[in-house]
């Protein structure tokens, strides 16, 4: 039998314990499989394999990059560094921009979340959807 977590959505094995309404306790799915109530209780339902179930769901963006990595991805897509220096260089606040300078210069690996890192590619003609994909693909080289 295939089993679906009502919480997830994906197909996945029985939990080995399950606790009950009553405060008891169930351990071994192969006992509990086939109650009705142990069943509901796990948060599990009988299902079948749907075509979904075999797609994996993407993977979230690294969180981090090292500075090489990301500057290959960059130069491998056609996206000069120069062009990073002159977005830097466009930015009109003066501390904000040394301060990105410094971070782009001299920091040994690249922040997803960083606050700059959104303007800073939508200046390059980068999307949020592009930074992202750049990470995966920049964390491989």
């Amino acid at each position: 039998m295939i089993y679906r977590n009502l919480a997830t959505g994906r197909i996945e094995p029985l939990p080995w314990r399950v606790r009950m309404p009553d405060g008891s306790t169930r351990t071994d799915p192969d006992q509990w499989a086939n109650d009705p109530e142990v069943l509901a209780a796990s948060g599990f339902v009988v299902t079948e394999r749907t075509p979904e179930d075999d797609v994996e769901p993407p993977q979230p963006a690294p969180a981090t990059v090292s500075a090489r990595q990301i500057r290959l991805w960059l130069v491998r897509h056609g996206v000069a560094l120069s062009a990073v220096d002159a977005a830097i260089d466009a930015i009109a606040d003066e501390q904000q921009r040394q301060e990105v300078r410094v971070e782009w210069a001299h920091a040994p690996y690249v922040e997803r979340t960083h606050p700059m890192l959104v303007p800073l590619a939508a200046a390059l003609g980068l999307t949020e959807q592009q930074v992202d994909q750049a990470f995966a693909e920049a964390a491989t080289i």
